[in-house]
């Protein structure tokens, strides 16, 4: 799902697009690469959370 900098982003390269704005293709771009990586962040976290409580609990049903 795309998060509000890849859409910035998104909107910056075609406003570039249009009036043939270089920098501002460039900076939508940027732009939106920050929310790819905001993204990937998220979704690394959320698996990180999963794996240790998946440990936490297999370490509390070891140790009845």
């Amino acid at each position: 799902m795309a998060n509000i900098d890849e859409i910035k982003g998104k909107i910056n390269q075609a406003s570039g697009d249009l009036t043939d704005d270089q920098l501002q293709k460039l900076k939508g771009h940027v732009q939106e690469s920050i929310g790819k990586s905001k993204e990937s962040g998220h979704e690394m976290m959320q698996k990180l959370s999963r794996e240790v409580n998946e440990m936490i609990e297999d370490f509390k049903r070891k140790n009845k």
